[in-house]
């Protein structure tokens, strides 16, 4: 078996030095660099990162809890973040929780040092003083986390902002009378309920303010494949006054688009609809979903970094929240 000392006699330097060109610490020379990374490939060397970590006290893993890995919106998440991890020197362990209560705390519970450095959580049911009394003081970071007094780094959705320049967008194409797809209002005390209020909220707002619909402008429906057929049969039904529809994610704007068009109404022709997230599969639905596309590498990398920075102690002070970014996309469907 071939080892880091073989390594450094091959390129004729130290081990000290050898390893430190492996990390590619910058207080090694190019030049010297270059003859340890030869030397490594020529012996077929490879580094031993478990033993590394263990060294460090740290297992150089980290967990990200997400609802359900099959949804276009939390697997390009789940990509974004791996990535990020990767070039951080982590890998990840992904967990999903089908939406389910006894799934996000019994994976909470078993989660401790030994297994993950830190967790990366888009949980729905298990709020933050729960959490609290469940993982302690290990590192976390949460996404969309709308509580007024966040316990957890937080990566949140630049709702407010984004409602109101997707609205202005709509009403800038000549639209003058919108519905907004999936705005029923949620009673229940779970995380997910304060999120999706907190964005129909935002998006009633916007769109009062761009005088283009008010309370009485709302379909409701869950937010997935099924809702959307819902809805259409809605509009469908004889829905004259709208001429477009914001749909509170980008599944239910595809999906609506389809159930629209097997009841013989043309998107953008006859409705125009407009989504919220840019997953990918809008880029190749026809017509092309125009929708707010967030920035999921820079909500992924915030993430990661400030995880890391908790997990390494350097950041120990207040709460941080990070605002994601995102763009409007134009295109064919509104």
């Amino acid at each position: 078996m071939t080892t880091l000392r073989d390594v450094a006699r091959l390129a004729s330097v130290s081990v000290t030095t050898a390893s430190a060109a492996l990390r590619n610490d910058p207080v090694v020379k190019s030049a010297t660099k270059q003859k340890v990374i030869d030397a490594a490939e020529s012996l077929n060397y490879v580094t031993n990162q478990s033993a590394r970590y263990l060294k460090k006290g740290k297992s150089g893993i980290i967990a990200l809890v997400i609802p359900d890995v099959g949804n276009p919106y939390f697997s390009l998440l789940s990509r974004e973040i791996s990535q990020s991890a990767q070039r951080h020197g982590l890998q990840t362990i992904i967990q999903q929780t089908n939406f389910s209560e006894d799934i996000e705390r019994n994976f909470l519970k078993r989660v401790n040092s030994p297994l993950c450095d830190g967790l990366i959580l888009n949980i729905y049911n298990v709020g933050e003083v729960e959490l609290r009394q469940i993982i302690g003081n290990h590192p976390a970071v949460l996404f969309e986390d709308y509580s007024k007094k966040p316990l957890y780094d937080n990566v949140a959705l630049p709702l407010r902002a984004s409602m109101r320049a997707a609205f202005l967008y709509l009403k800038e194409q000549g639209y003058r009378h919108v519905a907004i797809v999936g705005g029923n209002r949620y009673n229940s005390h779970k995380i997910e309920s304060a999120g999706r209020n907190a964005g129909i909220g935002y998006a009633l707002e916007a769109m009062k303010e761009a005088n283009l619909g008010n309370e009485n402008d709302l379909i409701p429906c869950e937010w997935d494949i099924q809702g959307a057929f819902k809805a259409a049969a809605v509009i469908g039904t004889g829905d004259d006054q709208h001429d477009a529809f914001f749909c509170m994610n980008d599944v239910l704007g595809i999906g609506l688009m389809r159930s629209l068009h097997d009841l013989g109404i043309e998107v953008p022709r006859d409705k125009a609809v407009f989504g919220f997230d840019g997953i990918e599969m809008g880029s190749f639905s026809i017509p092309t979903l125009s929708t707010v596309a967030l920035d999921f590498a820079g909500m992924a990398e915030a993430a990661v970094s400030m995880l890391i920075n908790r997990i390494d102690g350097i950041s120990q002070g207040p709460v941080r929240q990070d605002i994601a970014g995102f763009r409007i996309h134009q295109g064919e469907s509104a």
